[in-house]
């Protein structure tokens, strides 16, 4: 597990990988990184890729901090009654919100890496000082007749932190760029039955090749609103509970069910917002 971890994190071939683009790279530095700082190509060393296949047998159900459960649900809401939704979560969560931009880049593993493909997606923060690097696999949802009775979908999920070398590494394992979103908004942590995450964001496409400053919104005029909870097998149905019982303060302003489920926007979401800016959310929806 500890050397999954350490790989990721850009240990050995990450190193490799630098000597070997050395001499042809520019040692200038600036204070600010750019997108060609942020980001890295990938080079016809075929030593190094050959490796790189070796290790891409890897089960990448075990990197990172480990398995764990998710329970999540989203929805979408038109951007006009984001303000009004900011004030509602805001009077429910007790804290202050948390400004959002992450650049996601979707990378998808080729057919000659083995006979299930496998799907990974890195998370650079762009909010912190300095971008910091997420990965994460979405592992499958839970199935059977109990899993479809829940408004609420539990899968399992395996994240880890690691260095900006993280791409240039999983392109040498073979894994391709499918698509990179930048998803801008805000976010909300708090606990109310569980830890709960509820996050509103725009999500905007790239017209280049990581190109975060030029991105245009996907579907203009509605946002993304998603709430997350960690779980596991021995809680997760007090945690659906948890989810499902917070969501019901929100119906007002939105559905909110499995990802995948289209629910549209909420007829009576113009009059709840009104209703929230009218008074900053003392109103009882």
């Amino acid at each position: 597990m500890s050397e999954v971890v350490r790989m990721l994190e850009g240990d050995g071939l990450a190193e490799r990988w630098e000597a070997s683009q050395r001499l042809e790279s520019n040692k200038l530095k600036t204070q600010e990184l750019s997108s060609s700082e942020r980001y890295s190509d990938l080079t016809d060393d075929s030593s190094l890729l050959a490796q790189a296949i070796e290790l891409s047998e890897i089960d990448w159900r075990k990197f990172g901090t480990g398995i764990r459960m998710e329970c999540v649900v989203q929805g979408i809401i038109e951007t006009k009654h984001v303000e009004a939704l900011e004030i509602l979560l805001q009077g429910l969560c007790g804290v202050h919100r948390e400004s959002l931009t992450i650049h996601e880049l979707c990378l998808k593993s080729v057919p000659n890496l083995g006979l299930v493909s496998s799907e990974v997606r890195l998370l650079c923060d762009l909010e912190q000082p300095e971008p910091a690097w997420t990965v994460r696999h979405i592992g499958g949802a839970m199935r059977g007749a109990g899993a479809e009775q829940i408004s609420v979908l539990v899968r399992t999920m395996a994240e880890s932190k690691v260095s900006k070398n993280a791409l240039r590494l999983f392109y040498a394992l073979g894994y391709k760029l499918d698509h990179e979103l930048l998803r801008v908004g805000f976010a909300f942590h708090f606990q109310r039955g569980a830890q709960i995450t509820v996050t509103v964001s725009s999500i905007n496409k790239m017209l280049k090749l990581h190109a975060t400053d030029d991105a245009v919104p996907v579907t203009p005029g509605i946002q993304l609103v998603e709430v997350t909870a960690p779980a596991s097998s021995e809680n997760y149905t007090e945690v659906v509970a948890a989810v499902s019982s917070f969501c019901e303060y929100l119906a007002p302003l939105l559905h909110l069910s499995k990802p995948g489920v289209s629910t549209g926007v909420v007829p009576t979401a113009a009059a709840a917002a009104a209703s929230l800016m009218s008074d900053g959310g003392g109103t009882a929806l």
